[in-house]
Protein backbone atom coordinates (compact mmCIF):
# COMPACT_ATOMS: atom_id res chain seq x y z
CA UNK A 1 0.00 0.00 0.00
CA UNK A 2 1.34 3.39 -0.99
CA UNK A 3 1.52 5.78 1.99
CA UNK A 4 -0.47 8.98 1.55
CA UNK A 5 -0.28 12.45 3.07
CA UNK A 6 -3.41 14.55 3.73
CA UNK A 7 -4.70 16.54 0.75
CA UNK A 8 -3.89 19.85 2.44
CA UNK A 9 -0.20 18.90 2.21
CA UNK A 10 -0.43 20.36 -1.31
CA UNK A 11 -2.02 23.65 -0.23
CA UNK A 12 0.24 26.48 -1.30
CA UNK A 13 0.26 30.20 -1.99
CA UNK A 14 -0.03 29.64 -5.74
CA UNK A 15 -2.94 28.08 -7.58
CA UNK A 16 -2.38 24.58 -8.89
CA UNK A 17 -3.31 24.08 -12.52
CA UNK A 18 -5.77 21.31 -13.35
CA UNK A 19 -3.10 18.69 -14.05
CA UNK A 20 -1.22 19.48 -10.83
CA UNK A 21 -4.45 19.41 -8.80
CA UNK A 22 -5.39 16.02 -10.27
CA UNK A 23 -1.95 14.67 -9.41
CA UNK A 24 -2.21 16.05 -5.86
CA UNK A 25 -5.58 14.32 -5.50
CA UNK A 26 -4.08 11.02 -6.67
CA UNK A 27 -1.02 11.32 -4.41
CA UNK A 28 -3.23 11.95 -1.37
CA UNK A 29 -5.70 9.14 -2.12
CA UNK A 30 -4.85 5.73 -0.61
CA UNK A 31 -4.13 3.04 -3.16
CA UNK A 32 -2.27 -0.19 -3.70
CA UNK A 33 -0.35 1.10 -6.72
CA UNK A 34 2.53 3.51 -6.94
CA UNK A 35 2.35 6.60 -9.14
CA UNK A 36 4.20 7.55 -12.33
CA UNK A 37 4.09 11.31 -13.00
CA UNK A 38 5.23 12.30 -16.47
CA UNK A 39 5.01 15.24 -18.82
CA UNK A 40 6.90 18.15 -20.36
CA UNK A 41 9.56 20.06 -18.48
CA UNK A 42 8.65 22.74 -15.98
CA UNK A 43 5.15 21.51 -15.14
CA UNK A 44 5.74 20.94 -11.44
CA UNK A 45 6.49 17.22 -11.31
CA UNK A 46 9.45 17.58 -8.96
CA UNK A 47 7.52 19.99 -6.72
CA UNK A 48 4.69 17.46 -6.46
CA UNK A 49 7.14 14.66 -5.66
CA UNK A 50 8.99 16.67 -3.02
CA UNK A 51 5.76 17.90 -1.41
CA UNK A 52 4.39 14.36 -1.33
CA UNK A 53 7.61 12.98 0.14
CA UNK A 54 7.76 15.64 2.85
CA UNK A 55 4.10 15.08 3.77
CA UNK A 56 4.23 11.30 4.10
CA UNK A 57 4.35 10.48 7.81
CA UNK A 58 6.73 7.53 7.75
CA UNK A 59 10.45 7.27 8.44
CA UNK A 60 11.24 4.37 6.10
CA UNK A 61 11.31 6.43 2.91
CA UNK A 62 13.90 7.56 0.39
CA UNK A 63 13.81 10.34 -2.20
CA UNK A 64 16.54 10.06 -4.84
CA UNK A 65 17.57 11.61 -8.13
CA UNK A 66 17.75 8.81 -10.65
CA UNK A 67 21.34 9.59 -11.69
CA UNK A 68 22.60 9.25 -8.10
CA UNK A 69 20.48 6.21 -7.34
CA UNK A 70 21.63 4.35 -10.42
CA UNK A 71 25.28 5.16 -9.66
CA UNK A 72 24.80 3.72 -6.16
CA UNK A 73 22.98 0.68 -7.54
CA UNK A 74 25.86 -0.10 -9.92
CA UNK A 75 28.38 0.25 -7.09
CA UNK A 76 26.37 -1.98 -4.74
CA UNK A 77 25.79 -4.52 -7.52
CA UNK A 78 29.53 -4.95 -8.09
CA UNK A 79 30.34 -4.78 -4.38
CA UNK A 80 27.81 -7.53 -3.67
CA UNK A 81 29.21 -9.88 -6.30
CA UNK A 82 26.46 -9.17 -8.84
CA UNK A 83 23.61 -10.02 -6.49
CA UNK A 84 20.76 -7.63 -7.29
CA UNK A 85 18.91 -8.63 -4.11
CA UNK A 86 21.89 -7.82 -1.90
CA UNK A 87 22.45 -4.56 -3.80
CA UNK A 88 18.81 -3.52 -3.31
CA UNK A 89 19.07 -4.36 0.40
CA UNK A 90 22.06 -2.02 0.64
CA UNK A 91 20.55 0.96 -1.13
CA UNK A 92 17.13 0.68 0.55
CA UNK A 93 18.73 1.04 3.96
CA UNK A 94 17.54 3.99 6.03
CA UNK A 95 18.18 4.96 9.64
CA UNK A 96 14.85 3.38 10.55
CA UNK A 97 15.03 0.20 8.48
CA UNK A 98 14.55 -0.75 4.82
CA UNK A 99 12.69 1.86 2.80
CA UNK A 100 9.06 0.98 2.14
CA UNK A 101 8.65 4.07 -0.09
CA UNK A 102 11.07 5.02 -2.87
CA UNK A 103 10.64 8.29 -4.77
CA UNK A 104 12.54 8.64 -8.06
CA UNK A 105 13.01 12.04 -9.68
CA UNK A 106 13.67 12.04 -13.45
CA UNK A 107 13.37 8.35 -14.17
CA UNK A 108 14.58 7.52 -17.68
CA UNK A 109 16.06 4.65 -19.69
CA UNK A 110 18.32 5.15 -22.70
CA UNK A 111 20.95 2.41 -22.58
CA UNK A 112 20.16 -1.28 -23.16
CA UNK A 113 22.67 -2.34 -20.50
CA UNK A 114 21.02 -0.01 -17.99
CA UNK A 115 17.62 -1.30 -19.09
CA UNK A 116 18.52 -4.86 -18.13
CA UNK A 117 19.65 -3.79 -14.67
CA UNK A 118 16.56 -1.59 -14.24
CA UNK A 119 14.36 -4.58 -15.08
CA UNK A 120 16.01 -6.63 -12.35
CA UNK A 121 15.85 -3.68 -9.95
CA UNK A 122 12.11 -3.23 -10.49
CA UNK A 123 11.49 -6.95 -10.04
CA UNK A 124 13.32 -6.83 -6.71
CA UNK A 125 11.49 -3.70 -5.54
CA UNK A 126 8.05 -5.00 -6.48
CA UNK A 127 8.80 -8.38 -4.84
CA UNK A 128 9.57 -6.50 -1.60
CA UNK A 129 6.37 -4.49 -1.81
CA UNK A 130 8.24 -1.18 -2.01
CA UNK A 131 5.92 1.64 -3.07
CA UNK A 132 7.28 3.70 -5.97
CA UNK A 133 6.48 7.30 -6.86
CA UNK A 134 8.28 8.38 -10.02
CA UNK A 135 8.67 11.51 -12.14
CA UNK A 136 9.76 11.38 -15.75
CA UNK A 137 9.77 13.40 -18.96
CA UNK A 138 8.84 10.15 -20.71
CA UNK A 139 5.57 8.29 -20.83
CA UNK A 140 6.20 4.65 -19.89
CA UNK A 141 5.73 3.58 -23.52
CA UNK A 142 8.48 6.03 -24.57
CA UNK A 143 11.19 4.62 -22.28
CA UNK A 144 14.26 3.22 -24.06
CA UNK A 145 13.17 4.98 -27.27
CA UNK A 146 15.96 3.54 -29.42
CA UNK A 147 14.03 1.39 -31.94
CA UNK A 148 16.82 -1.19 -31.97
CA UNK A 149 16.19 -2.04 -28.31
CA UNK A 150 12.77 -0.70 -27.37
CA UNK A 151 10.91 -3.95 -27.98
CA UNK A 152 13.13 -5.81 -25.51
CA UNK A 153 12.04 -3.38 -22.78
CA UNK A 154 8.30 -3.62 -23.47
CA UNK A 155 7.70 -6.37 -20.84
CA UNK A 156 9.25 -4.11 -18.20
CA UNK A 157 7.12 -1.17 -19.41
CA UNK A 158 4.01 -3.31 -19.04
CA UNK A 159 5.12 -4.27 -15.54
CA UNK A 160 5.51 -0.59 -14.66
CA UNK A 161 2.00 0.15 -15.94
CA UNK A 162 0.53 -2.74 -13.94
CA UNK A 163 2.14 -1.57 -10.71
CA UNK A 164 1.94 2.23 -11.06
CA UNK A 165 -0.91 4.57 -11.91
CA UNK A 166 0.29 6.71 -14.82
CA UNK A 167 -0.61 10.41 -14.54
CA UNK A 168 0.26 13.02 -17.14
CA UNK A 169 1.30 16.46 -15.88
CA UNK A 170 0.85 18.66 -18.93
CA UNK A 171 -0.39 22.04 -17.75
CA UNK A 172 -0.22 25.01 -20.13
CA UNK A 173 2.65 26.83 -18.38
CA UNK A 174 6.37 26.00 -18.20
CA UNK A 175 6.78 27.31 -14.65
CA UNK A 176 10.52 26.82 -14.77
CA UNK A 177 10.91 29.35 -17.58
CA UNK A 178 8.30 31.69 -16.13
CA UNK A 179 9.82 31.85 -12.65
CA UNK A 180 12.90 33.63 -11.37
CA UNK A 181 14.96 31.00 -9.59
CA UNK A 182 17.07 31.89 -6.56
CA UNK A 183 19.25 28.79 -6.88
CA UNK A 184 23.04 28.79 -7.17
CA UNK A 185 22.76 27.07 -10.55
CA UNK A 186 20.49 29.81 -11.89
CA UNK A 187 23.04 32.46 -10.86
CA UNK A 188 25.38 31.11 -13.54
CA UNK A 189 25.88 32.52 -17.03
CA UNK A 190 25.86 31.61 -20.71
CA UNK A 191 28.17 33.83 -22.73
CA UNK A 192 29.96 33.95 -26.07
CA UNK A 193 33.05 35.49 -24.50
CA UNK A 194 36.10 33.17 -24.50
CA UNK A 195 37.50 32.13 -21.15
CA UNK A 196 41.12 31.04 -20.53
CA UNK A 197 40.38 28.68 -17.64
CA UNK A 198 37.72 26.15 -16.78
CA UNK A 199 37.22 22.86 -18.58
CA UNK A 200 36.34 22.49 -22.23
CA UNK A 201 33.27 20.75 -23.58
CA UNK A 202 35.59 18.26 -25.27
CA UNK A 203 37.31 17.40 -21.97
CA UNK A 204 34.01 16.86 -20.18
CA UNK A 205 31.78 15.35 -22.84
CA UNK A 206 33.77 13.93 -25.75
CA UNK A 207 35.75 11.49 -23.61
CA UNK A 208 34.01 8.36 -22.33
CA UNK A 209 32.50 9.42 -19.00
CA UNK A 210 29.58 8.00 -17.04
CA UNK A 211 27.17 9.91 -14.83
CA UNK A 212 29.02 8.33 -11.91
CA UNK A 213 32.18 10.11 -13.04
CA UNK A 214 30.36 13.46 -13.04
CA UNK A 215 28.84 12.79 -9.63
CA UNK A 216 32.30 12.08 -8.23
CA UNK A 217 33.84 15.10 -9.97
CA UNK A 218 31.18 17.43 -8.56
CA UNK A 219 31.01 15.99 -5.05
CA UNK A 220 32.79 18.93 -3.37
CA UNK A 221 32.26 21.61 -6.02
CA UNK A 222 30.15 24.78 -5.70
CA UNK A 223 31.05 26.36 -9.05
CA UNK A 224 32.41 25.24 -12.39
CA UNK A 225 33.30 26.82 -15.73
CA UNK A 226 32.69 24.99 -19.02
CA UNK A 227 34.23 26.46 -22.16
CA UNK A 228 34.21 25.98 -25.95
CA UNK A 229 30.65 24.66 -26.01
CA UNK A 230 29.59 24.00 -29.62
CA UNK A 231 26.10 23.88 -31.09
CA UNK A 232 24.48 20.67 -29.87
CA UNK A 233 23.66 19.47 -33.38
CA UNK A 234 27.36 19.47 -34.33
CA UNK A 235 28.39 16.78 -31.81
CA UNK A 236 27.58 13.10 -31.73
CA UNK A 237 24.67 11.77 -29.69
CA UNK A 238 26.94 10.42 -26.94
CA UNK A 239 28.62 13.78 -26.32
CA UNK A 240 25.22 15.50 -26.38
CA UNK A 241 23.82 13.07 -23.82
CA UNK A 242 26.87 13.44 -21.58
CA UNK A 243 26.40 17.22 -21.63
CA UNK A 244 22.71 16.80 -20.77
CA UNK A 245 23.67 14.48 -17.90
CA UNK A 246 26.28 16.95 -16.69
CA UNK A 247 23.72 19.78 -16.64
CA UNK A 248 21.23 17.51 -14.84
CA UNK A 249 23.77 16.87 -12.09
CA UNK A 250 24.85 20.52 -11.86
CA UNK A 251 21.19 21.46 -11.53
CA UNK A 252 20.34 18.77 -8.99
CA UNK A 253 23.45 19.51 -6.89
CA UNK A 254 22.80 23.27 -7.25
CA UNK A 255 26.29 24.02 -8.56
CA UNK A 256 26.87 27.41 -10.16
CA UNK A 257 27.94 26.88 -13.77
CA UNK A 258 29.34 29.48 -16.16
CA UNK A 259 29.07 28.32 -19.75
CA UNK A 260 31.24 29.85 -22.51
CA UNK A 261 29.84 28.84 -25.88
CA UNK A 262 30.34 29.50 -29.58
CA UNK A 263 26.58 30.01 -30.19
CA UNK A 264 23.92 31.99 -28.31
CA UNK A 265 21.75 29.96 -25.97
CA UNK A 266 18.69 30.55 -28.16
CA UNK A 267 20.50 28.76 -31.02
CA UNK A 268 22.29 26.12 -28.98
CA UNK A 269 19.78 23.29 -29.54
CA UNK A 270 18.61 24.21 -33.06
CA UNK A 271 18.05 21.05 -35.07
CA UNK A 272 17.82 18.80 -31.99
CA UNK A 273 14.58 17.21 -30.81
CA UNK A 274 13.50 15.08 -27.88
CA UNK A 275 12.31 15.44 -24.31
CA UNK A 276 15.85 15.37 -22.91
CA UNK A 277 16.72 18.33 -25.14
CA UNK A 278 13.65 20.16 -23.83
CA UNK A 279 14.76 19.58 -20.25
CA UNK A 280 18.32 20.65 -21.04
CA UNK A 281 17.23 23.90 -22.70
CA UNK A 282 14.71 24.61 -19.95
CA UNK A 283 17.40 24.29 -17.28
CA UNK A 284 19.93 26.37 -19.17
CA UNK A 285 17.21 28.96 -19.70
CA UNK A 286 17.16 29.58 -15.94
CA UNK A 287 20.66 31.07 -15.99
CA UNK A 288 20.25 34.48 -14.45
CA UNK A 289 22.45 36.37 -16.87
CA UNK A 290 23.62 35.78 -20.42
CA UNK A 291 26.04 38.72 -20.18
CA UNK A 292 29.77 38.07 -20.57
CA UNK A 293 31.50 37.00 -17.38
CA UNK A 294 33.44 39.98 -15.92
CA UNK A 295 37.12 39.82 -16.81
CA UNK A 296 38.01 40.54 -13.18
CA UNK A 297 36.18 37.45 -11.95
CA UNK A 298 37.95 35.13 -9.56
CA UNK A 299 35.47 32.28 -9.99
CA UNK A 300 37.15 29.09 -8.85
CA UNK A 301 37.92 26.28 -11.23
CA UNK A 302 36.30 22.98 -10.40
CA UNK A 303 38.90 20.55 -9.03
CA UNK A 304 38.16 17.74 -11.47
CA UNK A 305 40.50 14.79 -11.77
CA UNK A 306 40.52 13.80 -15.42
CA UNK A 307 42.60 10.70 -14.74
CA UNK A 308 39.81 8.92 -12.91
CA UNK A 309 38.93 5.56 -14.47
CA UNK A 310 35.66 5.64 -16.34
CA UNK A 311 33.01 2.96 -16.48
CA UNK A 312 30.64 3.37 -19.45
CA UNK A 313 30.72 5.84 -22.27
CA UNK A 314 27.23 7.18 -21.73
Amino acid sequence: MRPTPPRDTFDTDFVLDDAQAAAADALSTPGAKGIYLWGPVGRGKTWLLDTYFAGVGIETKKRVHFHSFFRDLHAAYFRRNFSIDAAIDDILSTGSGPASLLCFDEFHVHDIGDARLITRMLDALFARGVALVVTSNYAPDELLPNPLFHQTFVPTIEKLKRNLDVIRIDGPVDYRSAATSQSRFASGTWTLEPHPGGHTFAELCCAARSTGDYLQMLAEVTSVTVTEIPALATVDEFAARRFANLVDILYDRDVRADFHAVVPLREFADGCVGLDTDRLVSRLGQLRSHRPWPRTSTSSRAPFDFHLPTSRGT
